[in-house]
């Protein structure tokens, strides 16, 4: 793989920033809840904002060409192009962030329209590199076209709500379409084409059933596909087949990642393995809604509870676990971007203390009145904080490595 240009630099130094933004912004949670300050208004659409697309959309626009290139033996993007999709995703992220907080429906909609014409723009270039790459093409690199597709659908639909445009269910069918084309068919993708391409090099393994790519990829993308259209049309069974066929998709990933990182001792895949129980948490939070009534368990408690465990407990989870280690490989210019990870890159205190906190949030969240559980909530996030600090320090250490010129492919 040839080493990162400086647009990738840019992409992961930028993730970084805005991860240590969203964790900043949690202080003024805790210490609202503790009276000894006023909290600023509309600040959660803001945090989630800042790791589902500061985060995780920045880091995959900045690495993912690098991959796609590596499967495709074609060269990534290079030019002016990369420096205006950089430019445009942060124009639109700020717009759409500082919109969210002064609840400024022009700022909003503006943020929305410029993401939709960055993701326009950077299918259009992973097209070009399908288009330009040798036959066959290898399915495994179809992940990373389908992940970012969904993403650009999910944006579409965010856009919808911001300008009431009219879809068949309403509101909350296309709202629900959103979560589940940026959740099942972006992140989930995405993360499923980083496990069967990337990670079992940096186990030292191959991978241990190559033969069960092509059906994960089918049915992953089409289980993700009827997940966004079955609540924007209506209809709830096109939703439960997509969920099923999408549900034995991830099976079989988990299964194959299980299988080839097996025997190898590094955090960083019990972390991927335990992240995916924050997936499946939602379906018990089903449960405990439907055996305590909307009387105990509201619908608001129970989607907060679920969306900061999805974003805290999944997204976060595999960002911290593995962008710093990727970002060693990819920035410092020397050594090699497969080397086995080593046990200084990971953390077992940060896995069993942001899952405890995780669980603290979400379980108080939804099993508590919100005036019991908002202490209990503040005091989880301040841990949660606390986990980030050994991966926040691996992210620092790979910055501080960068050479001052990094050769472009």
């Amino acid at each position: 793989m040839p080493h990162a240009t400086s647009i990738t630099r840019a992409h992961i130094t930028m993730a970084a920033i805005y991860l240590v933004v969203a964790l900043l912004s949690l202080f003024d949670f805790i210490l609202a809840q503790f009276g000894l300050i006023a909290p600023l208004e509309n600040l959660y659409w803001f945090r989630l904002h800042m790791i589902t697309i500061g985060v995780l959309a920045q880091a995959v626009m900045g690495v993912l060409p690098l991959l796609l290139a590596r499967r495709l033996r074609v060269a990534a993007p290079t030019g002016a192009l990369p420096w205006i999709l950089f430019g445009l995703l942060n124009l639109g992220l700020l717009l759409l962030s500082f919109g969210q907080v002064l609840w400024n429906q022009p700022l909003r909609s503006s943020g929305g329209w410029v993401l939709l014409l960055t993701l326009s723009l950077w299918l259009a270039a992973l097209a070009q590199m399908w288009r330009r790459a040798p036959r066959p093409r290898p399915l495994a690199a179809g992940f990373f076209l389908a992940g970012p597709s969904f993403l650009w659908l999910g944006v579409l639909m965010a856009l919808t709500i911001l300008e009431g445009w009219p879809s068949p269910q309403g509101y909350q069918a296309v709202k629900e379409s959103h979560v589940h084309s940026n959740i099942f068919g972006f992140t989930g993708i995405t993360v499923a084409g980083v496990i069967l391409n990337v990670l079992p090099a940096l186990f030292g393994r191959d991978l241990a059933r190559p033969q069960w790519v092509r059906p994960i990829f089918w049915l992953m993308t089409v289980g993700a596909f009827l997940l966004w259209l079955g609540p924007y049309i209506g209809v709830i069974l096109i939703m439960g087949g997509g969920l099923l066929l999408y549900v034995i998709g991830l099976a079989l990933t988990l299964a194959n990642f299980y299988l080839t990182r097996r025997g190898a001792a590094a955090v960083q895949g019990t972390h991927l393995l335990t992240s995916y129980l924050w997936v499946a948490a939602p379906a018990v939070a089903t449960i405990a809604f439907v055996l305590f009534g909307p009387d105990q368990v509201s619908l608001t408690e129970l989607e907060a509870g679920v969306t900061q465990g999805l974003v805290y407990g999944w997204i976060l989870q595999i960002v911290l676990a593995f962008l710093p280690a990727l970002s060693r490989r990819l920035l410092t210019g020397n050594g090699d971007w497969a080397a086995a990870l080593r046990p200084e890159e990971g953390s077992r205190f940060s896995l069993i203390l942001l899952n405890l906190s995780v669980a603290a949030v979400w379980l108080a969240s939804i099993l508590l009145p919100w005036d019991q559980a908002r202490p209990i909530v503040a005091i989880a996030y301040l841990f949660l904080i606390v986990a980030t600090l050994p991966y926040l320090r691996i992210f620092w250490q790979a910055l501080r490595r960068v050479p001052a010129s990094i050769p472009a492919h």
